[in-house]
């Protein structure tokens, strides 16, 4: 089994992988299903069979897609207490939050599979509460 280390926490993945650290503890997906659309959008819809991860691009390449509450791309987060968190959510406290609130990069699409990374912090529609994400990793992702 691979290690990756990151702030001060360790990442471990199988292959195929997507986790990260959530708020500075591991989370790890235990189903995922990737999805590339007729027009073109992109598609990850994970969990742990307690929370759920969902990942939304507006096309599949390589490259880097920011985050934010204007962006086309969107991370969403449902917690354990059904809680749902966005990218696309503002900050209840704009101007301390950088507006770009998180990127995800794919590095590799090869053979229907993708590689890349992530880091975000997501929002409550309110803007009171968040969730934070930091070296978050897609490793050989299948598609169709």
């Amino acid at each position: 089994m691979a290690t990756l280390s990151g702030c001060s926490n360790d990442l471990q993945f199988n292959s195929p992988a997507l986790q990260g650290n959530k708020n500075y503890k591991l989370w790890r997906a235990k189903y995922y299903d990737a999805v590339l659309a007729e027009n073109g959008s992109f598609t990850i819809m994970s969990g742990d069979n307690i929370e759920k991860l969902s990942i939304t691009l507006t096309a599949l390449q390589e490259g880097t897609y920011s985050l934010s509450d204007t962006s086309g791309s969107e991370i969403e987060f449902v917690d354990s207490e059904n809680v749902r968190y966005s990218t696309r959510n503002s900050p209840a406290a704009k101007g301390k939050v950088d507006p770009q609130i998180g990127t995800l990069t794919i590095t590799k699409i090869e053979n229907n599979t993708l590689t890349g990374s992530f880091v975000f912090i997501a929002f409550t529609a309110d803007g009171m509460n968040s969730v934070g994400f930091n070296d978050g990793v897609m490793y050989r992702i299948p598609f169709r």
